[in-house]
């Protein structure tokens, strides 16, 4: 549910989508909870697509940090669908500032981590603050690199948007665009299941 595109190493003609389709397939693996058993081990086609785009911007100061929850929680920014035939897909990228991006899902767990145990994003340490982290060159403003896909229900995800040293303030500008898909559950052919996107619960980026 959590994807970084590499930066391209050629161009190609024509080019290749990094939004879903009309047409597309996605599956879900089997490591989805039972609780959303509405996507768990199935796979769907996308009927229609609709493109939102939608900027936050927050200004903070030197070595602080703002919590940005995208779901639909009282205090979150409503970025998740509220029916189980809706998935978004959502990238997004910042503007150029001296800021890092964590992620927490649910609240509490980093995303991105090593395995030994001390191996976590640490804001108060001078080298694992950057741990993991995002900016503004891996996922750049109007060429989204990261993308998330959230579900009805899903837990919440979390973005810390933290301003390193050397500055009073920062503005950081995140930009997103919300990829609404209405997706139709299919049996997919081989042929169809190898085109298919795989989409992975966040518990498999942890092992």
């Amino acid at each position: 549910m959590i994807q970084l595109l590499p930066m391209p190493e050629a161009t190609v003609t024509p080019g290749v989508p990094k939004y879903l389709q009309e047409g597309n397939f996605v599956t879900f693996t089997d490591r989805w909870p039972d609780t959303l058993s509405w996507v768990k081990g199935k796979s769907f086609v996308i009927e229609k697509t609709n493109q939102v785009p939608y900027d936050l911007h927050y200004i903070i100061p030197t070595n602080d940090f703002k919590d940005v929850d995208l779901s639909n929680s009282s205090d979150g920014e409503k970025m998740y669908p509220t029916n189980t035939k809706t998935l978004y897909q959502v990238g997004v990228g910042f503007k150029p500032a001296d800021m890092l991006c964590d992620l927490f899902i649910p609240a509490g767990e980093y995303c991105q981590r090593l395995e030994y145990a001390s191996m976590v994003p640490t804001l108060s340490s001078n080298t694992l603050r950057y741990l993991g982290a995002f900016n503004s060159t891996d996922t750049p403003y109007g060429d989204a690199r990261l993308f998330f896909y959230f579900v009805y229900r899903l837990e919440p995800l979390i973005m810390r948007l933290y301003v390193d040293y050397g500055i009073d303030y920062e503005k950081i500008v995140a930009g997103f665009l919300v990829n609404q898909c209405y997706m139709r559950q299919v049996l997919l052919t081989p042929e169809q299941a190898a085109q298919s996107d795989v989409i992975r619960y966040y518990t498999e980026l942890r092992w």
